[in-house]
């Protein structure tokens, strides 16, 4: 494995905009399992499933959009690499002022744009932690996460995260309509998934959350059929990381996902990636078949 420009933890937290914020709470509360945390100066509120401050963030907005995904650095001297890193690509990172880190709970933080599409990353390596324990107790969350775009281009924007942001592949799509990605060294078989439109259209495409029992994934699959949520896709398996999966709807049609048993990579002398037969029968190995409506017609992303 070539020198890493620096190391990850793990993926951090999502930021989303979603156009009712009282029913977006009741969702991620309610049937996603999550605790509200707080609330920001903005109207934005913190939802957690562990003892980070907080795993996603939902702003209140016209509309539903993707605002950006944050990711945890092994300490500060990797993240002021990274910051040295992205000023010599010419990526401009940007220092996020003292009041807006004091209000996410972090030490230090920076942003970036990719130049492909214009995605905002946001790098951190302290974020606070609580020892009070999470009062919803319907789900028992593993901590991990990861998240999907759909981009104009899969094989572009992998590259472009391989070579430019410490990503590796773990395993593609024959053809790269799909590449699955880590940030390493963590070692989640992915952190991202780029999943390329074929109309070239970018948007938001799920975000996921590992939880450490199918118990879990089998009480949510009931109880979004007694509310009345939206099935996206599953239960099933996934014959790429091995993962046990399942991913609903939320008041914006946005996709959120429960899953369990990732493949883990070791850091030194991971396998190879593998490319995978993309013919329908071998896209789910339990034979789940995904609704097409969010992939065809995507919630936007926020590119400036």
């Amino acid at each position: 494995m070539s020198e890493l420009p620096f190391r990850h933890r793990r993926f951090g937290y999502t930021v989303l905009n979603v156009s009712d914020i009282e029913k977006s709470t009741a969702f991620a509360t309610e049937v996603f399992g999550l605790d509200l945390a707080g609330e920001g100066s903005n109207g934005q509120r913190f939802f957690r499933c562990g003892p980070k401050h907080h795993d996603i963030i939902l702003r209140p907005s016209t509309s539903a959009a993707f605002v950006r995904s944050a990711l945890e650095l092994e300490s500060e001297e990797e993240l002021d690499k990274a910051h040295a890193h992205f000023s010599k690509l010419g990526w401009k990172p940007a220092w996020v002022s003292g009041d807006e880190t004091k209000e996410l709970g972090l030490e230090r933080a920076f942003r970036i744009r990719e130049p492909l599409c214009g995605i905002e990353w946001e790098y951190y390596a302290r974020i606070s932690y609580t020892t009070v324990p999470c009062k919803n107790r319907m789900t028992d969350f593993q901590g991990g996460m990861h998240f999907g775009l759909l981009v104009p281009n899969c094989k572009a924007m992998t590259d472009c995260v391989v070579d430019h942001m410490g990503f590796a592949v773990s395993d593609y799509l024959e053809g790269w309509p799909i590449s699955l990605v880590r940030a390493q060294p963590n070692p989640n078989h992915h952190s991202f998934a780029p999943v390329g439109h074929p109309a070239g259209k970018l948007g938001f495409h799920h975000v996921a959350f590992m939880v450490n029992s199918i118990d879990d994934i089998g009480r949510l699959f009931n109880r979004v059929k007694k509310m009345g949520v939206k099935v996206q896709f599953g239960m099933g398996r996934h014959p790429t990381s091995g993962s046990i999966h399942l991913y609903i709807y939320d008041p914006d049609n946005m996709v959120w996902e429960y899953t369990l048993g990732m493949e883990q990579f070791p850091e030194i002398n991971p396998r190879e990636p593998r490319r995978m037969a993309a013919t329908p029968d071998n896209f789910d190995l339990w034979g789940a078949v995904p609704e097409m409506d969010t992939f065809m017609n995507p919630v936007p992303v926020i590119t400036g």
